[in-house]
């Protein structure tokens, strides 16, 4: 606390937009910074692209991305798609061809599509891609199907910006309502009191018979007056006992509406004036002018 370092959840970091997706040949060679998707949404089987070499070397394949807050200047991914190596790019789009460790062809038979956008200009991008094993058909919720590549499913997610203030901004105010629940339980009555019983206008805090009349309206008490605390706008009946009394936290405060609020009801007593109603014609014929004075003075001069 007071470091000024902002802590960042790990479901708040899902939901990142990400800046970077790579191939890599060897799954130890992942960028720094980058995260493997090595298996399927489910677990079940290995997502590697390639998947041969029933003999001989065995040839592998493996999605990296990368996730990042947004920042000024800097692309997030915004789509994604899968074509054949015969198929034409579509526009706006960039390939990914080679692999980043090796530089070898990343894919056999299709290509991976992707295309970028600055992060100024979105307010939403893919936060999370997928694979899915054989035989699924549907994504999961919240998920769009990209198309097949070798057996595997590609599914993206698509989520809203989050920017580092906007989620420093809410995790503040998470902070300070907690504090608050905290604060409550330490103080000697509720921050939400329950309203049974409320106060007429102009009068104070009710008073049990026997005891000392409340101080009148602009006269203060030099000493709390000896009450039973109503259940109103104040806090509940948990004061103090003094001489076998219990005494109000609000004990003498008149409960009354402030004279400068008051003087605002004379504001009811304005009358709006009427606006008639002027068509372009009318503006037109009222305002428009011609300047035919200033022509004939100007071909006088001349």
């Amino acid at each position: 606390m007071g470091s000024g370092v902002t802590v960042m959840k790990h479901s708040e970091m899902e939901d990142w937009p990400i800046i970077g997706v790579v191939v890599v040949a060897d799954i130890n060679k992942c960028p720094a910074g980058f995260t493997t998707i090595d298996r399927t949404y489910d677990r079940t089987e290995e997502a590697d692209l390639w998947r041969d070499g029933l003999f001989g070397r065995r040839v592998c394949r493996y999605l990296c991305v990368q996730r990042s807050a947004p920042q000024p200047g800097r692309e997030v991914l915004v789509d994604i798609s899968i074509i054949t190596e015969k198929e034409q790019v579509p526009a706006g789009f960039t390939t990914l061809e080679l692999t980043h460790d090796t530089r070898e062809k990343a894919t056999k038979k299709k290509v991976i599509c992707v295309r970028w956008m600055n992060a100024s200009i979105t307010t939403s991008a893919l936060s999370e891609l997928i694979f899915m094993g054989r035989g699924s058909k549907k994504p999961p919720q919240g998920y769009t199907l990209v198309g097949e590549l070798n057996n595997l499913m590609l599914c993206y997610k698509m989520s809203p910006i989050k920017t580092v203030s906007a989620i420093s901004s809410h995790n503040s105010v998470e902070s300070s309502l907690n504090n608050m629940s905290n604060l409550s339980n330490n103080l000697p009555y509720a921050l939400h009191p329950a309203t049974t019983q409320g106060y007429t206008q102009g009068q104070s805090a009710p008073y049990t018979q026997g005891q000392s009349a409340p101080y009148t309206q602009g006269h203060s008490a030099p000493y709390p007056v000896p009450r039973q605390l109503s259940h109103a706008f104040g806090p509940p009946e948990r004061g103090y006992t003094s001489l076998g009394v219990t005494v109000a936290p609000l004990s003498g405060v008149p409960w009354q509406l402030s004279s400068k609020l008051q003087a605002l009801s004379s504001l009811k007593q304005i009358q709006i004036p009427t606006i008639r109603y002027k068509s372009y014609k009318d503006i037109e014929n009222e305002y428009c002018y011609q300047f035919d004075v200033e022509r004939t003075a100007k071909a006088n001069s001349g």
